[in-house]
C-alpha cells in the first residue's frame, strides 16, 4: 500500500491568503461604492425632486391643473369666424375676426365728437310797470350764444352691430344716431342790449338769479327746437358715419385686404 503524504507549502498558502484578502477587499469596495452611488442619487436628486413636486402640488394645484387642461382646448369651428383665410380641414385653418379689434378700441375712445354747431337765440325781457302801462315799463334784448355738440358713444357697440358680407367683401357697421350733448351756453358771450324805458320808468331792469336760470332754460329749449327745424340731427348722423368710417376702415383693411366698411345709422 502506498502512503500518501500531504506536504504543506507555506509560501503558496500565504500567496493564496493574500489573493483572497485582495479579492475580498475589491468586492467590499465595489459594494461600498455601489451603496454610496445609490445614496448620492437618492439624496441629491430623488429627494429634492419629490420635495419640489410636493410644493408645486400644494402651492400651484389650480394653475397646474388649468395649464394641463388647456392643452386639450379646441378652437371654435372655422365657420364661427368672420373671415376665412385658409381652411385645411382637420389640419387646421387660418381665420380672422373683425369684431375683436373694433370692440377693443371702444375702451380707449368712449364718446367721439362728430359735430360741433354754433347756435344763437335772442329774447326780449319786459318788466311791466304800474298798471302795465308802457310809460312805466322797461324792456331789454338779450342774445344768447351756445354750442351744440353731437357725439357717438363707442361703448354701446357690440358684435351684433357688425354684419360681415363675404359675398360682397364688405363689413356693415350699424352705429347709433348721433346724440346731442347738453347745450353749452356761454355767459361770457351773452349780449345784453340797452334797456328801453317808458317816459315814467326809472332805474335798470334787474333779474334775480332764479329768473336768469329760468330764462336760460327757456332759451335752451328754443335752441333744441331750432336744431330740429334746421335738420342738424341729419347732418350730425352724416358726419358720424364719416368719422366712424375713417376710424375703422384701416382696421378692416388690416384684417382682410380688399374688404370695405359700410357705416349706417341705426
Amino acid at each position: 500500500m502506498s502512503e500518501i503524504k500531504e506536504t504543506f507549502d507555506e509560501k503558496e498558502f500565504l500567496e493564496k491568503v493574500e489573493k483572497a484578502a485582495e479579492e475580498g477587499a475589491r468586492k467590499g469596495y465595489r459594494a461600498s461604492l455601489g451603496t454610496e452611488f445609490v445614496k448620492v442619487i437618492f439624496t441629491k436628486i430623488v429627494i429634492p425632486a419629490l420635495v419640489i413636486m410636493a410644493v408645486m402640488m400644494f402651492i400651484l394645484p389650480k394653475a397646474s391643473f388649468t395649464g394641463f387642461k388647456n392643452l386639450f382646448n379646441v378652437e371654435k369651428p372655422v365657420e364661427n369666424h368672420d373671415y376665412t383665410i385658409e381652411n385645411h380641414g382637420i389640419l387646421g385653418y387660418t381665420a380672422a375676426d373683425f369684431s375683436e379689434p373694433i370692440l377693443s378700441d371702444k375702451t380707449k375712445l368712449k364718446k367721439v365728437e362728430v359735430l360741433s354747431y354754433q347756435i344763437s337765440d335772442a329774447m326780449t325781457v319786459t318788466n311791466a310797470g304800474l298798471f302795465k302801462l308802457e310809460v312805466f315799463s322797461k324792456t331789454q334784448l338779450i342774445t344768447y350764444h351756445g354750442t351744440a355738440v353731437y357725439t357717438v358713444d363707442l361703448s354701446e357697440f357690440s358684435a351684433s352691430d357688425l354684419i360681415v358680407d363675404n359675398q360682397n367683401r364688405k363689413v356693415v357697421m350699424v352705429v347709433p344716431h348721433a346724440r346731442l350733448e347738453p347745450i353749452n351756453i356761454s355767459s361770457v358771450d351773452m349780449e345784453v342790449g340797452d334797456v328801453e324805458k317808458g317816459v315814467l320808468a326809472f332805474g335798470d331792469l334787474k333779474l334775480t338769479i332764479e329768473q336768469q336760470r329760468q330764462l336760460q332754460n327757456e332759451v335752451t329749449q328754443k335752441m333744441k327746437r331750432k336744431l330740429i327745424d334746421d335738420n342738424i340731427q341729419e347732418e350730425a348722423d352724416k358726419f358720424a358715419r364719416q368719422v366712424i368710417w375713417s376710424m375703422y376702415q384701416p382696421v378692416i383693411t388690416a384684417v382682410a385686404s380688399g374688404y370695405t366698411l359700410d357705416v349706417v345709422s341705426g
